[in-house]
Formats: structure tokens, sequence, C-alpha cells
């Protein structure tokens, strides 16, 4: 379906997040979304279990675009063998971001990340409620004792856990939390050269045994050649690339000579 869009600074989005996830907490008690986030199926592994770097997890990428269509998008996407789905829809104030990650997360067996902005442990438990099997969690917006809070109770409900990061002290601070990623990014410079010069500068700090990918969703060929160079565990694919054929077979290519022997 086609959507309209109103373009909102990140500030605004959180700061809209933080009010409306007061007003669920005031009318659904946190006892009720534990005992829903309970029901759901176990998390399907993503990026959380060992492969000796001997995998490149490609990750189809479903925001909230002009034409919005999440389950069609995703299913498109599996069809594809991708190794998850990554869902994002904080690009803009939209408030049915959890409703359309349970469609998504019923709607296919792959694995759904979600990447809409967690606030605190209530929003883990309604993400887990709605289906996800990782979150992606932001340095950038919470502090650390937040973000510290979070992340336990990501891993403590099986899910997998993606920290995003864009300066060396927060590399430093997440490092000690033991995430399976840490995600490198900028959440207001969303340009590919911005982050992939970031990326390029924090990658050594980036301890050997923990995954390590870039946090912007790459829209060409050309952008994953450039990212590959520096050595990744995920790849966050544009939905141009994975809706040509021709670029799909050049990408699991490119993946494949990048590959440990």
């Amino acid at each position: 379906m086609t959507v309209e869009r109103f373009t909102v600074d990140t500030t605004t989005i959180i700061a809209t997040k933080r009010e409306k996830l007061r007003e669920r907490q005031a009318k659904t008690p946190t006892a009720a979304v534990i005992a829903l986030a309970e029901m759901q199926m176990r998390p399907r592994p993503v990026l959380n279990i060992v492969t000796g770097g001997e995998t490149i997890a490609v990750i189809g990428v479903v925001d909230y675009s002009e034409i919005y269509d999440p389950v069609g998008t995703a299913l498109r996407y599996t069809r594809l063998g991708v190794d998850a789905v990554a869902f994002f829809t904080d690009s803009s104030i939209y408030e049915n971001g959890l409703e359309d990650l349970l469609l998504v997360s019923r709607g296919i067996k792959s694995p759904v990340i979600s990447q809409d902005y967690i606030l605190d442990g209530y929003h883990v438990a309604e993400a887990r409620a709605s289906g996800a099997s990782a979150l992606t969690l932001y340095a950038s917006v919470l502090d650390h004792t937040t973000l510290r809070r979070v992340v336990s109770l990501t891993q403590r409900w099986r899910m997998t856990a993606l920290v995003q990061v864009e300066n060396e002290a927060q590399v430093n601070f997440v490092r000690s939390l033991s995430p399976h990623v840490i995600a490198v990014g900028s959440i207001t410079d969303h340009s590919f050269e911005a982050n992939l010069a970031l990326f390029e500068r924090l990658r050594p700090t980036i301890p050997y045994n923990m995954k390590c990918m870039l946090h912007c969703t790459l829209t060409t060929l050309d952008q994953v050649a450039a990212i590959l160079k520096f050595g990744v565990d995920a790849l966050l694919i544009h939905e141009q690339i994975l809706t040509n054929s021709t670029l799909t077979d050049d990408l699991y290519r490119m993946i494949d000579q990048h590959r440990p022997r």
C-alpha cells in the first residue's frame, strides 16, 4: 500500500515513542505483556550461534517506505533465501509498528530482527510478544544503565542482541555487555560514505569474538564490495538488490568469494 510520509528528526520520533510507551504501560500491565511474550514460539537463531566466521548473513530490510507491504516484502525475501528479515518503521512517526511486526513474524519462517527503537524493558517484552527473534538496541539513544538492562533482558528472552554504536566510547562500554553483535552506524547520518568511514575507524576496536556488521542498508553492489573488504558477519540489503535476480546472484557470488577458505 502507499503511505503518506512526514519528515521528522530522530529526536522527535523517540520523544513520541516514549509518550506512546507510557500510554501503553498505563493501559496494559507489564505482567500481561510478559504473558503474551511467553506464549510465542522460541526465537529463531540469527547471528547468535558459533560459525567460526565461515558465514556472512544476508538480511533483507523491510522499512516504512512509500510503497509499504511488509508481509509481501518479507515473503519475497524468504523465497530468495535470506538468513533473516530486518523490520524498521521508526524512520517516521508510525504507531502500528508492533502490529506489523507480529504480522511479519507470523507470515514467514525466517527470523525477524526488530530495528525499531527499544526504550526500556517493557519495549523488549512487547517486541518478543510480537514475534521478534532479535532486537537492535541503540547505544546512541539509551543511557548506560538502561542499555545494560535491555541487553540483559533481550538475551534472557533468548533473542539475539545487536547493539548499535557510533563512537569509541560506546564501543568500549558495549564490549562489557557481551552482546551477540556490534552494529556500527550513525542514527542521524544515513549516508553510506559516512557510515563506511565510521566502520573503518571502529572495526579494529571490536573484539574478535564478537560478531560485527554495518548498521546501514546497502543499496548497490559497490557498497557491498566496499564493506566486505573490512570483514563483517552480516549485511543489511535493500529491496532494490533483492528484487533483481541478476543483482541477487551477483550478491551471493561476492559473499562466497569473501568466505574463509
